[in-house]
């Protein structure tokens, strides 16, 4: 412990002794060390009475000091120091004085407390300020229009806001109603809104809407809002976006979405054209393999982009006959073994033809797979159950029902009845089980129709 302030001639004993909480030190078992350690108040009137003080006797004896009284100094409940007074008198401490230095100690300590108190709450102040500040800046500068609704209108906003807006100034907007900046027929739906959120219904909501300008004009405005406190009261806070750019930037990418579907679509259906040029007979054989799979796919559960799937699939399926004579395609009778052989391979040829384009679904291995079946008598892998994709097990329920209801070279079209039939026999060993439910459900339960 150091001295950090003194008033009065002490002859140098200051310098001499040495003042410690540490009660093996000498300095910490005099007085002084005491009340650091204690915190209550202790003295002496006789310096040379007391022998816990011998290690100063001399240094006292030169300076004329023979008595000591030392209170404790507080600061946050702590002890930080001592107040010492000393005097020449022995028995100069009476109770009187000692009641007095008492109360000086409370105050000195008060003092600081409030001096302490007073340095935390001005550097609180200050850190707010700096924060306060700070918060500002990034507000005022923000890209993103931020504003504060209060009672219905308009309490704060950055400049944004009001460049998007259209006005030069904040302040112009001040007190507007907060309803102002939505175009007429849209303000029933965000009155709503609002009142949820400050009924505490909703923490925060998101929407987009139409937005007014002042001259009148419209934009596409995205608003996100969130229940607050603005100086002590309910109000929302919110960000508004002009959307208008990535609107029409959407709509562009959408349109773009469409031609290339559209595209795509063509080109599958120039590739099914050149097929069935080739074995005319079965004109139309894929479209319509593909909508029965697409309709299987539908009852099964399947979303948008997989039942796309199961529509190119469908009409590419066949693709590989492209590569077996067309004598033996319109053949009317019944075919040689080999020529039968050449028709079984049409699987593996659409899977050469397709497995280099990078389809956004198993198209190939669907083309692969379609005359597979589950109890393993398919080709031309033989795979068995769940080794056949399920997108193949749909194209092979769809290929069947087609095939059968629809004319060939070498016989009379047999008719959906016994299509069904088929079906309904092979399910569960040669067909999906649940393939052939939701087929056999579609025509037999909801009115589904073979596509024309």
């Amino acid at each position: 412990m150091e001295v950090v302030a003194r008033h009065g001639d002490d002859s140098g004993y200051l310098r001499q002794i040495r003042f410690s909480r540490d009660e093996s030190d000498p300095g910490g078992r005099a007085i002084v060390g005491q009340v650091l350690r204690t915190g209550r108040r202790d003295y002496t009137n006789d310096i040379f009475a007391e022998a816990r003080h011998a290690a100063w006797h001399e240094a006292a004896r030169r300076a004329g000091i023979r008595a000591l009284a030392s209170l404790p100094i507080h600061l946050g409940g702590a002890v930080i120091g001592a107040m010492n007074m000393y005097s020449s008198d022995p028995g100069f401490f009476t109770e009187d004085l000692l009641a007095t230095l008492d109360e000086m100690a409370l105050d000195v300590s008060f003092a600081l407390e409030n001096l302490e108190r007073e340095a935390r709450r001005k550097q609180a102040e200050e850190s707010l300020r700096a924060a306060e500040e700070q918060f500002r800046g990034l507000v005022e500068q923000s890209f993103t229009g931020i504003y504060i609704v209060q009672d219905g209108k308009l309490a704060y906003m950055n400049p944004r806001f009001a460049e998007i807006r259209g006005y030069g100034s904040a302040d112009e907007l001040i007190g507007q109603d907060n309803l102002s900046i939505v175009a007429e027929e849209e303000r029933g739906g965000l009155a709503e809104k609002y009142h949820r959120l400050l009924a505490g219904e909703t923490q925060s909501v998101s929407y987009d809407f139409t937005g007014v300008r002042r001259d009148g004009s419209t934009f596409d405005a995205g608003v996100t809002g969130a229940r607050a406190t603005y100086r002590g009261r309910p109000a929302i806070i919110g960000m508004m976006q002009d959307i208008s750019d990535k609107k029409r930037a959407e709509e562009e990418i959408r349109r773009y979405v469409a031609q290339l579907e559209t595209a795509f679509m063509s080109t599958v259906q120039v590739a099914t054209t050149l097929s069935e040029m080739r074995d005319p007979y079965t004109a139309g054989h894929e479209r319509r393999v593909a909508e029965i799979a697409v309709a299987i796919g539908a009852e099964l559960g399947f979303d948008a982009r997989r039942q796309e799937g199961l529509r190119v699939a469908g009409h590419l399926h066949d693709i590989g006959k492209i590569t077996i004579p067309s004598e033996i395609l319109s053949k009317p009778g019944k075919l040689s073994p080999i020529e039968f052989k050449l028709i079984q391979g049409h699987p593996q040829s659409s899977y050469d033809v397709l497995k280099s384009v990078e389809f956004p679904w198993p198209v190939a291995q669907v083309a692969l797979q379609h005359h597979e079946r589950m109890d393993g008598s398919g080709y031309p892998q033989g795979l068995k159950g769940e080794a056949i994709l399920l997108e193949s097990r749909i194209m092979a329920v769809a290929d069947v029902v087609e095939a059968m209801s629809s004319h060939r070279p070498y016989r009379a079209g047999l008719g959906i009845d016994r299509a069904l039939a088929e079906i309904g026999r092979g399910r569960g060993t040669a067909y999906d089980a649940n393939a052939a439910d939701a087929c056999l459900r579609l025509f037999r339960d909801k009115g589904y129709q073979l596509p024309a």
